[in-house]
């Protein structure tokens, strides 16, 4: 009876530990996504084999939209066969969004909006209550780095 008790827990905590647990901290794997603009719809497990920075923000949010200024730099500068941005807002309306992205001059290649449903279940899934957060993702699917700075991006996708 002891082995088989035994046996369950190590079973149970085993499972606990596996690829399907996720987390959107460092050292976990990131959570998966589906966001969609008018040039594509891209899901993070396409871009496996990149780095992959997942950057939230919104106008109303100073920090996180100049977060998705210096990000957007910095993606113009590197190669997309090494790495990829993926920049999500959650402004109120589309129309305030888009003319964010053409007053800041972002590359609408790398912008997706997000609203209603998909919004909520992303703020959940990343654990955005308590402010925006970017996440940089290694090419094997784990968050290496969260709200990393140029250098930590240079270290990471220039190494």
């Amino acid at each position: 009876m002891f082995v088989v008790a035994l046996f369950a827990v190590l079973l149970v905590s085993m499972s606990a530990h596996t690829e399907r647990v996720y987390e959107a901290a460092d050292g976990f794997k990131a959570p998966d996504i589906t966001i969609e603009n008018s040039h594509s719809s891209v899901s993070l497990s396409d871009l496996k084999g990149k780095y992959v920075l997942v950057s939230f923000w919104a106008s109303s949010n100073a920090q996180s939209r100049i977060m998705a200024a210096q990000y957007d730099d910095f993606q113009r500068n590197h190669s997309e066969e090494r790495f990829c941005l993926l920049s999500i807002n959650f402004d109120r309306s589309e129309r305030l969004f888009r003319e964010i992205v053409r007053r800041d001059n972002l590359s609408a290649k790398s912008q997706f909006f997000v609203s209603g449903n998909d919004a909520e279940s992303i703020f959940e899934t990343y654990h955005l209550s308590n402010g925006f957060q970017s996440f940089l993702i290694d090419p094997q699917g784990k968050i290496v780095a969260t709200n990393p700075s140029n250098s930590t991006l240079q270290k990471f996708v220039c190494s």
